[in-house]
């Protein structure tokens, strides 16, 4: 792997990492003003930022696999574990519907389930191995494969909260993250999370414009009426 291709990657990282960082605090600082039904999904972009300087971490490590190796679990365990439970509970709270509501809670609880699972996995593993393709890096958990359920159920429980929330939105995100899963397992099947998780952080601002002004009185009057 080129040098100049390496550096490319590291640097696509920590500026993604910086960008995401400034994004998700002016989004969080909106939703605390106007519309804290949103925190959550306003806290997305300080989520994929924190992951994409474990990315770079991982990139500057790469040649060193004892050095590297904590870097590589971390951004795996982020991968695996934050989103099939934060994606429900973030449109849970954002949502008014009471029956939707439960049902991403449910979902919520499930993710929580399979976090734990894939949690235990990873443990287990024998190490993760690393290599580069296309400019991106592509991890291998040195464990036995979960069966093709904990993905799909992966899947499931990261887009379709997405989809189906009342914010028109947070329904462009879900679309345009389950398009990028398919995307990038035809363009880049060895390193297609990497691929999927930096296409998810930039498409995580059209969160944005979900944020709604001056919704904090409602939200306040909802919870005093709980």
């Amino acid at each position: 792997m080129p040098l100049d291709a390496m550096c490319y990657s590291l640097e696509a990282s920590v500026t993604a990492g910086l960008g995401l960082g400034l994004a998700g605090y002016g989004m969080v600082s909106k939703a605390l003003r106007h519309d804290r039904r949103m925190l959550l999904f306003a806290a997305f972009p300080l989520v994929f930022s924190a992951h994409q300087f474990v990315e770079a971490a991982v990139w500057l490590t790469r040649n060193d696999p004892v050095a590297g190796q904590p870097f590589r679990y971390l951004y795996t365990l982020i991968a695996f574990t934050m989103w099939p439970v934060l994606t429900p509970f973030a449109a849970a709270y954002a949502e008014s519907n009471s029956e939707r509501k439960s049902l991403w809670l449910t979902m919520g609880g499930v993710g929580f389930v399979l976090a734990a699972y894939l949690t235990a996995k990873l443990a287990g593993a024998d190490g993760i191995d690393l290599s580069v393709y296309r400019h991106s890096l592509a991890y291998d958990p040195l464990f036995e494969r979960p069966p093709l359920l904990a993905d799909f159920l992966y899947l499931v429980l990261t887009v379709t909260p997405l989809i189906f929330s009342e914010r028109r939105a947070i329904n462009v995100f879900g679309v345009a993250v389950l398009a990028t899963f398919f995307v990038a397992l035809a363009a880049n099947r060895p390193a297609w999370y990497s691929v999927w998780c930096l296409a998810a952080a930039v498409f995580s601002l059209v969160i944005a414009f979900a944020i709604e002004e001056e919704r904090s009185s409602d939200f306040e009057e909802a919870e005093v009426r709980r």
